[in-house]
């Protein structure tokens, strides 16, 4: 079935592209400026009239124009699958990195559930009346503070007994009594390892909604012992999703992302001027995006549902990004970055930049501007041998054409630079959200050991330490039931002042019970200030990891009766290698079937260029990335971006500085330990001998000098870096190389290649490219020129390969400099010199004779 084409401003368009290609900016850019250019090929046409060049420009207008329509209508698919893909990539990471967050939730509801001190304040507590009630309360709440510095993401706690009697809570500025006797109900009869509730809390009355986690404080660590009451965290929902939105959100295009919850209705909005909350979006999950209106404005909208985080997919929210339709499409014209021919020859050749459909665009445009090059030529030869009063006014006809088509042929190689950029950006802004889920990760580590270390029993078992080895066994069991909560840990080791293991969490690693760590994290944890700081070893092989690379966070363990006073500390072991991994793995972008894009890795380093995690498996883990110093020269929270050469290929390299999270390697952090992250995308392959297929030759202006008596006219080529003249009158015309009838192959070294048929003559075409020391491809020759040097009779005519065509250009006669006996090879092929001052930098021409190339040539053959 025929695809349906609808015309748009003169171009034709897929019917599907209609709405949109008018918001499309490059493409309305390029459309605009194409179509310039087919006015003027009319106005060309008509002075070509006037000044009897003989050119069908008609046709070249039609080439260009189709060449247009197919250029456009592919250059708005691409742009739309990319920004459907940034907006689908955007949508998800949002979503899952709240869960990933909320994630964490759970697990400290439910550790701090079954906590032995609000246990103790539960079973101790009389009323608000009672002094000694009072003192435990105030003890509670110190606690709970103590808790929220390490934990920053609450804003309250909340204890009640089982009957919804709050008895104490972190903020005080709501005087209420108790909580909903239903969400009490909820939360003691619930078979789960937590509640997890977005919506109205009575105790909460300043929030429409808000997200708190709750469980019920038992007796025993089994969840089936008798119930004393219930515990709920409550959550800084919006200040974490500002934090969030903040890393993702590109104010350029307007784009407003969201979280919706399981109706649609927005919960958070990076721009509540925009979006505000509550209020109620279409749900776009299975389409790639859709054009939705919302308040009497067309957006861009695309849904993304969570794809969990170690099993959890917590509530059924959705991340959402809309981006109004006159924004979603801009050009990235101001970012562009200068690339070298040979990079943007090497990311041609890669399909997953430069499809086959745009590759042949430009094969197509090379091809229509090397015939009309070659036609301006050979018309500026003709006028050259004419004597007509329209002589100059026709050969500057010509060159405005050339330029013209110049002009068409350099929208398509600008383009180029646009989608390099393009890939660039990416690159920095993918090793940006990786470096964030990172320092959003670590900062979970410093919290974990900073509140382990303040275990009342940890604590009390250190101030006995004659009693140990009596309380060793549940210090185990205590450190095993953390373990199971906090997953990202493979062992939790507790040891006292002498740096000797008491307990482990990990039944397998018993063995390093009563063995003394030595390492240096051991000391600055027993010499810590005070509760709100750890220590974290270097990254580093361990015993205490399989003898594989981590860090190890850690923190001191205080006595009970003296905070001064340091018994011991706690240290977690962090499971790196899976970890760190799945944080690169998640960043990346990814194809059809949810694999990593071809090409594309990312990595983790230090500032010594020392690798933490790879994606790559030739990059291994302590392994230095060998790159540029200035990838490492960044400040925190800087970012770079870059084209290198790496593994004999091209790669994008975005690069991100670590700037902490929170409070968490910020000012108020003694902790410093930057940490990179870098994305590479693959441009293409390295092109070992590199020619560019890239048509980027300028018309220059006409010859600076009038023609005269005095002067004479030389037509110019290359012939690979040889810059070459013959006297115009001895040309007969250019033809295109693809007419060239191939001789048979005896001889490769003999300098005749074949014949091509001229007016009813067969003519004999030479290489001549050994007998001016150039060492060329095949692929490199792209014209034969064709010469004579009896003009009278007509009879000895020779064609010639050469590479390029250039200017017919005007000299003085006396400025040429005749050469006797000059050699350039074996042949004595070149008669003269002469300067060309027709170019910005004045040109050395070495003009050919071509009665010595047919004698010394074309007669050997014979």
């Amino acid at each position: 079935m025929p695809q349906t084409l609808l015309n748009y401003k003169g171009i034709n368009v897929k019917k599907e592209l209609y709405p949109i290609i008018k918001h499309i900016e490059d493409v309305d850019k390029y459309r605009e400026e194409l179509g310039r250019l087919s006015s003027s090929w009319d106005i060309l046409a008509l002075l070509g009239q006037l000044g009897d060049i003989n050119i069908d420009i008609g046709k070249t207008k039609e080439n260009f124009l189709n060449l247009t329509s197919t250029l456009l209508n592919h250059l708005s698919e691409e742009t739309v699958k990319k920004v459907s893909a940034e907006m689908k990539f955007k949508s998800q990471v949002v979503i899952d990195v709240l869960i990933r967050n909320l994630f964490e939730r759970t697990a400290d509801i439910g550790f701090l559930a079954t906590d032995d001190d609000i246990r103790f304040f539960i079973n101790n507590y009389v009323s608000k009346y009672n002094d000694d009630s009072n003192k435990l309360k105030d003890a509670m709440k110190h606690r709970f503070n103590e808790y929220v510095k390490k934990y920053s993401v609450y804003f309250d706690i909340v204890l009640t007994d089982t009957k919804g009697r709050i008895l104490v809570r972190l903020n005080d500025e709501f005087d209420i009594e108790k909580i909903d006797h239903n969400y009490l109900q909820k939360v003691l009869n619930t078979n789960e390892d937590y509640v997890e509730d977005y919506d109205y809390h009575d105790f909460l009355p300043q929030f429409k909604k808000s997200l708190v986690y709750s469980y019920k404080v038992t007796k025993e660590n089994d969840s089936n012992s008798e119930s004393l009451g219930t515990l709920s965290l409550c959550f800084r929902f919006r200040d974490e999703m500002q934090g969030i939105f903040d890393n993702l959100v590109d104010s350029k295009n307007k784009e407003a992302l969201t979280i919706l919850d399981k109706d649609g209705y927005v919960i958070a909005s990076s721009d509540k001027e925009h979006i505000p909350l509550n209020a109620k979006l279409q749900i776009v999950l299975n389409d790639t995006y859709k054009i939705v209106s919302f308040q009497g404005r067309d957006y861009l909208a695309k849904t993304s549902k969570t794809n969990g985080y170690q099993g959890f997919n917590g509530l059924e929210l959705y991340g959402h990004i809309m981006i109004p339709l006159e924004y979603a499409f801009l050009s990235n014209e101001l970012n562009t970055y200068d690339v070298k021919d040979e990079i943007i020859e090497a990311m041609m050749r890669n399909e997953q930049h430069f499809s086959s459909d745009l590759k042949e665009v430009f094969s197509k445009s090379n091809t229509i501007q090397e015939n009309l090059a070659r036609v301006i030529w050979n018309g500026n030869i003709s006028q050259s041998k004419q004597n007509s009063s329209n002589r100059d006014f026709s050969k500057s006809l010509l060159n405005e054409i050339g330029i013209t088509g110049t002009k068409a042929n350099a929208s398509l190689i600008n383009l180029n630079q646009t989608i390099i950029s393009s890939i660039l950006k990416d690159s920095e802004f993918l090793s940006s959200l990786a470096i964030d889920i990172m320092d959003r990760n670590l900062y979970e580590r410093a919290n974990d050991c900073r509140w382990w270390a303040l275990n009342s029993y940890f604590r009390e078992a250190l101030d006995d330490y004659s009693s140990i080895n009596f309380k060793k066994e549940k210090i185990s069991s205590i450190l095993e039931y953390i373990n199971d909560l906090y997953t990202v840990y493979p062992n939790l080791i507790l040891f006292d002042k002498e740096g000797k293991i008491i307990a482990v969490s990990n039944k397998k690693d018993e063995y390093l019970v009563d063995k003394v760590l030595t390492q240096e994290w051991v000391s600055s944890t027993l010499s810590l200030k005070n509760t709100s700081k750890y220590a974290v070893s270097k990254f580093e092989k361990t015993y205490l990891y399989d003898n594989k690379s981590t860090y190890i966070y850690t923190s001191a363990i205080r006595s009970l009766k003296n905070e001064n006073i340091i018994n011991g500390g706690i240290a977690i072991v962090f499971d790196s290698e899976p970890e760190f991994n799945a944080m690169l793995e998640d960043t990346l972008p990814k194809d059809e079937n949810s694999n990593n894009k071809e090409g594309t890795f990312a990595l983790f380093t230090n500032k010594n260029k020392e690798i933490i995690s790879s994606t790559n498996e030739n990059l291994q883990i302590n392994n230095i990335l060998n790159i540029d110093d200035k990838f490492f020269d960044l400040q925190n929270n800087e970012s770079f971006s870059e084209i290198i050469e790496f593994e004999n290929k091209y790669y994008a390299v975005g690069v991100r500085a670590s700037d902490g999270y929170r409070e968490y390697k910020s000012n108020l952090d003694d902790y410093k330990n930057d940490v990179f992250c870098f994305v590479f995308i693959c441009i293409g392959d390295v092109i070992g001998e590199y020619t560019s297929t890239l048509n980027k030759k300028e018309f220059s202006s006409t010859s600076k000098k009038k023609f005269t008596d005095e002067s004479v006219e030389l037509a110019t080529f290359y012939l690979g870096n040889k810059f070459l003249a013959v006297n115009a009158k001895n040309v007969i015309k250019s033809i295109a190389i693809d007419k060239l009838e191939l001789s048979i192959d005896m001889n490769k070294n003999n300098p005749f290649k074949g014949m091509v048929l001229h007016k009813e003559n067969l003519i004999s075409v030479l290489d001549i490219r050994q007998f001016v020391n150039e060492e060329i491809t095949d692929e490199e020759l792209s014209n034969i020129v064709l010469l004579e040097y009896d003009i009278e009779n007509k009879e000895h005519c020779i064609g010639i390969l050469v590479s390029s065509l250039e200017n017919i250009s005007t000299v003085e006669k006396k400025s040429i400099q005749h050469i006797q006996n000059h050699f350039l090879g074996t042949g004595t092929l070149v008669e003269s010199i002469v300067d060309i001052n027709d170019y910005n930098d004045s040109k050395i021409a070495m003009i050919l004779d071509i009665k010595k190339i047919d004698d010394n040539l074309t007669k050997t053959i014979n």
